[in-house]
């Protein structure tokens, strides 16, 4: 079977689900191409097939590559493009737009496939007609960023994408549901696949539930204003006050680092607050071996693999109410959860974990590895998304 993946650009260090995915696609025999609006510097175990660039600052250079791209399109895939060309039409859009859509998917159209799936439904937008018109099924995949933030926007957005779609997969109960208020049919077959790990590449802690001192407190995630870090580092402001010795590690890159960095500034615990940059995936579970709490505040999250990664280390996890979290952490039995945007009760669940009797920390902590074991097996969601396509 012939599966098209459509992505922003190929899968990056932190990506593993994806990587995983396509990994038990290709193991279980399936042929996969990459397809992404970036070239990925270095060699890929997977073929990966960029789009042709837009660049607006550059008028004349693109007119002339859009008029080639366009042309050799025709020639090269006349049939695909010339369905794509009226598909486009049928639904309204100007005969510069339906060639403009050419252009866009002109790298994919070229290829003959069972299934083109869309990694995020973003990622669908201006291709809602690009599987029909070369003869393949239409898959697309829910994230969190897909269903509780783009819509905020641009409401109505996706319902060319609900009108072609065959199939639909989502991470998360939460984000199926909300999906459905956006619009999606309700009998749209569909199937959640939770985000997994290989539980080989995270070793239990062997101080089970011991808190240090100073405290060791762990966060990995990319430093945007979903995760949160506000309440985070106020929390930390609130520890401090509360006279709990500690270390807080955030772990990622992004945008958001210099006004971070400077809420640290302000909180005047810069000793205490360290931002360490972005880490290599290898790395993640000796950072996590050498932490006690691990802490993750967001306002949205679709599951959270890094959570699920802190779970399996054995780490006690403390996490905000956002809907994927919820699914991933039972509050009680294999860590806790707090209300978002209050930083007081973070450091007050916090302080709660750190005056627990030690052998209630460590069957915390046992039974998130267990539960991580049973449900969130790699080799369970690689065959999972094997029936996604075969089914």
């Amino acid at each position: 079977m012939r599966i098209g993946l459509v992505l922003p650009e190929a899968p990056q260090y932190s990506e593993t689900f994806f990587n995983y995915k396509i990994k038990g696609l290709r193991a279980s025999g399936f042929n996969v191409i990459v397809f992404s609006n970036k070239k990925k510097k270095g060699k890929n175990y997977f073929k990966s097939v960029s789009s042709f660039p837009v660049d607006g600052s550059k008028k004349v250079k693109q007119f002339f590559l859009f008029t080639a791209v366009i042309f050799y399109t025709f020639i090269s895939s006349p049939l695909s493009a010339k369905k794509l060309f009226l598909l486009e039409r049928k639904d309204g859009r100007s005969f510069y737009k339906s060639l403009k859509t050419i252009y866009l998917n002109a790298h994919i159209l070229r290829y003959k496939l069972d299934w083109l799936h869309f990694g995020f439904a973003t990622m669908a937008l201006k291709r809602e007609n690009t599987a029909k018109a070369i003869g393949a099924k239409m898959g697309v995949s829910f994230r969190g960023y897909d269903i509780n933030i783009y819509p905020l926007k641009h409401p109505d957005s996706y319902k060319k994408i609900w009108d072609n779609v065959d199939k639909v997969h989502t991470i998360s109960d939460y984000l199926y549901y909300k999906a459905l208020k956006l619009g999606l049919p309700g009998n749209k077959p569909f199937k959640k696949i939770t985000p997994a790990i290989d539980i080989s590449l995270f070793k239990l802690k062997g101080d089970l539930g011991k808190i240090h001192v100073p405290l060791r407190i762990l966060t990995v995630g990319r430093l945007n204003w979903i995760k949160d870090y506000e309440t985070s580092i106020y929390a930390m402001k609130d520890l401090n006050a509360k006279g709990i010795d500690f270390i807080y590690k955030i772990i990622g890159d992004g945008k958001e680092f210099e006004r971070l960095k400077f809420a640290v500034y302000q909180s005047g615990l810069g000793d205490k607050i360290i931002f360490s940059g972005r880490a290599a995936h290898s790395q993640i579970n000796n950072l996590m071996n050498e932490s006690d709490i691990y802490l993750q505040t967001s306002l949205q999250e679709g599951f959270c693999v890094s959570v699920l990664e802190a779970q399996a280390a054995g780490l006690l996890c403390v996490v905000s109410d956002a809907e994927g979290l919820k699914e991933n952490v039972v509050d009680g039995s294999t860590g806790w959860i707090v209300n978002r945007r209050d930083p007081e009760a973070f450091a007050n669940k916090i302080v709660e974990v750190i005056n627990l009797p030690g052998d209630k920390r460590k069957e915390i902590a046992l039974n998130a590895r267990k539960r991580v074991e049973t449900d969130f097996k790699i080799e369970d969601q690689e065959l999972k998304f094997v029936n996604f396509f075969t089914e």
